[in-house]
């Protein structure tokens, strides 16, 4: 089947008139019997929305159980990365945050029912934001906003709950399903901010937003290889990470600001944002990305059971090291 989007947009078309959130056009070919089961998963998720968040929540841990009984490579993965990231933890407290951890996995399969179908008094009424006064004060001095973020679990979710009170564009990997790239761009375009999705390789859209005072969202937290990587700390471990962080607020002139969220005791999702960071970015890289990690890593530990472990974190090892998986 024929993508509609070509991997880069043309340089000739200005950056506002741009097609971000309609990464793909309706085909004919989603009615094809190879997608009948997607438009039954899609049309679950609708009904699972319909919900009360203690039902979805106690659906989904079941779910994420059942996952990890399944097993397979990302269980190891996951394990394996609580065993490097928690050395301190016995083997029974890594395990049964490994058990924790799938449960929120579970339970961020079925967010999209809520976030892509749910109105706004719906969304307003399950989270709690703070910080806003943050954001604001910079952007009415049209200054933009680098935010940094982390892949938690709920991360679709809270880009639902941002797009309650802010315009963002955001940096993505292009879903490798069209129909699922499809309907997930369409069910954004209905959220009261119609956040631009950049897809990842299109960083001068993005630099160029953010140098005209708009907010810009990155996830800075995997790792992308060796290319334009550093290797600095990250949870005692040695990480490939690329300081796009520095380089990206460097260029646009962008404050930066962490964002960390979770989904509470109560099924609350609380999203926060920090103050801008001080003296960011500095004239050294390698200093500023391993403040990043820092950062990161404090948030992740507030929560630690709602990250995505399943990454293969620290995949890319410097010259001469062996693999840790």
């Amino acid at each position: 089947m024929r993508r509609t989007l070509n991997p880069t947009i043309p340089d000739d078309i200005p950056y506002e008139e741009r097609m971000y959130t309609k990464a793909y056009r309706f085909q004919g070919a989603f009615l094809h019997p190879r997608y009948w089961g997607l438009w039954l998963l899609i049309s679950t998720l609708w009904l699972i929305g319909r919900l009360p968040m203690a039902w979805i929540v106690k659906i989904g841990r079941k779910i994420g159980r059942l996952l990890l009984k399944i097993g397979g490579s990302r269980v190891k993965v996951t394990r394996r990365n609580l065993e490097l990231c928690f050395p301190e933890l016995s083997e029974a407290e890594r395990e049964t945050l490994l058990v924790h951890n799938f449960e929120a996995i579970g339970v961020a399969l079925l967010e999209p029912g809520v976030a892509w179908f749910a109105g706004s008094r719906r969304i307003r009424r399950i989270s709690r934001v703070e910080g806003l006064e943050n954001i604001r004060r910079h952007i009415d001095k049209g200054q933009g906003i680098l935010f940094c973020c982390m892949h938690m679990s709920c991360v679709e979710m809270v880009c639902r709950i941002a797009a309650e009170y802010l315009p963002f564009n955001l940096m993505y990997r292009v879903h490798d399903n069209p129909l699922y790239e499809y309907i997930s761009n369409v069910r954004r375009q209905s959220y009261p901010y119609k956040g631009r999705y950049i897809p990842r390789k299109q960083v001068k859209d993005l630099l160029h937003f953010m140098s005209k005072g708009e907010m810009g969202i990155i996830l800075p937290d995997q790792d992308m290889g060796k290319k334009r990587s550093l290797f600095v700390p990250f949870f005692g471990q040695t990480a490939a990470t690329i300081p796009s962080v520095s380089d990206f607020a460097r260029l646009s002139n962008a404050r930066v600001i962490m964002a960390s969220y979770y989904l509470d005791e109560n099924n609350q999702y609380v999203l926060r944002f920090s103050q801008p960071l001080e003296n960011f970015p500095s004239e050294d890289n390698v200093a500023d990305t391993i403040r990043i990690n820092q950062l990161i890593e404090e948030r992740i530990r507030q929560h630690p059971e709602q990250y995505l472990w399943q990454h293969r974190r620290f995949k890319t090892r410097p010259p001469g090291e062996p693999s840790l998986y």
